[in-house]
């Protein structure tokens, strides 16, 4: 059988050179029509009823999902469910701040139902102050444009200066830049809060559908995906990780505090053998770096034997990275980690190493967007 990595290959040369449409339509001047048509409804899934202070009930920890089917009914079988990361919304999957298709579109045009989620907590998925999420927090404009827009002017990590793909300056004023920045919304800067509220949430979401989907999720809801697909493994069918948050067990590139106790998660994920206690029975060892562009990683230490995600080992992983984000320094830690925990189905889509070049953390909204759907796509059908 042909490798993951052969059809890459292949799929490049078509992007770069042919530029030709086989099964699918690859390229064309589209981008900038208006989305395609759907169905909607929207539910809420998860939460539940909380004394208010005042003598009656409040609902706290719901999630929003709007549901986009394809006009006449899904042609594929497997629905997509989008996660979007911090302080982001289901908006960053429909159409891009410059205008053009968003892969919501992109998906919908091939047949597939898609479900497009707002983290407990953020956007329409109701805040209810608690001593757990006391209060929000937002992202500077400066921020956004140091880490996501505009990376190759701050030169923070290295790979930083390969940034060329965000439409307009990506600085604030402009109009590209504005547009995005004014989608970004509050969020509960709480990891653990949100992974098990939204775990909850994500596993009833599941249950309505009642069938095997795929989760697609970025950033801050890479570990979400991962808890879900561990609660509900019969009704999980793939996992895409874009840019997932990462690496096992610490930060990096901006700090290298301590973080995801259970390698990947804040919260407790299922091994075997079991694991009480993380900090014990998770046995770590640091693995150096191969590269000066790369950080070293902590895994799981050889002996004794790795502990293995076995509620996720028999379902295909997708973890991508682009070329000039500073998850580039990083996500082969998540990919290693993975692996060795008994993920073998797991790939690393390598943008760059696919000829997909200049693509910065927020992937999806960039202009040549459209060619990394294509990659994902692909790989969607090859498994």
């Amino acid at each position: 059988m042909l490798s993951f990595r052969y059809l890459l290959t292949l799929i490049s040369t078509l992007l770069c050179v042919t530029q030709v449409s086989c099964t699918y339509e690859y390229r064309d001047s589209s981008d900038l029509n208006p989305e395609a048509p759907y169905v909607r409804n929207y539910f809420y899934v998860g939460g539940k009823y909380v004394p208010d202070g005042f003598g009656g009930h409040a609902f706290q920890d719901q999630m929003y999902v709007e549901r986009l089917t394809p006009l006449g009914g899904p042609k594929k079988q497997t629905p997509l469910v989008f996660i979007p990361g911090a302080g982001q919304t289901g908006t960053n999957f429909l159409n891009k701040p410059d205008g053009g298709r968003g892969w919501a579109s992109l998906f919908i045009m091939q047949g597939f139902e898609v479900y497009l989620v707002e983290q407990t907590s953020r956007g329409r998925s109701a805040w209810r102050p608690g001593p757990e999420a006391p209060r929000l927090a937002t992202f500077s404009a400066e921020m956004i444009e140091q880490r996501f827009t505009a990376p190759q002017d701050y030169k923070l990590w290295s790979q930083a200066v390969n940034h060329t793909q965000w439409p307009g300056t990506g600085r604030m004023g402009d109009p590209i830049f504005d547009a995005f920045y004014s989608s970004n919304v509050q969020l509960v800067n709480n990891d653990t809060y949100s992974q098990a509220t939204v775990q909850a949430a994500g596993a009833a979401l599941l249950d309505r559908i009642g069938s095997p989907a795929i989760l697609v999720a970025h950033s801050q809801a890479g570990p979400m995906a991962i808890l879900i697909a561990d609660a509900r493994p019969n009704l999980t069918e793939a996992i895409i990780l874009l840019e997932p948050g990462g690496p096992p067990f610490r930060g990096a590139v901006f700090n290298n505090a301590s973080a995801r106790p259970w390698g990947l998660t804040e919260i407790p994920l299922s091994y075997s053998p079991p694991v009480s206690d993380p900090t014990i029975d998770l046995v770590k060892e640091l693995v150096p770096a191969s590269s000066d562009n790369h950080d070293g990683c902590i895994l799981q230490a050889t002996s004794p034997t790795p502990r293995q995600l076995f509620n996720l080992a028999s379902k295909p992983i997708l973890v991508v990275t682009a070329e000039a984000s500073y998850h580039s320094v990083y996500d082969h830690c998540t990919v290693s980690y993975l692996r060795q925990a008994g993920c073998t189905r797991t790939d690393h889509l390598e943008l760059g190493n696919a000829g997909v070049h200049g693509n910065g953390h927020m992937m999806f909204m960039e202009k040549n967007s459209r060619d990394i759907w294509v990659l994902l796509l692909e790989w969607i059908e090859w498994h």
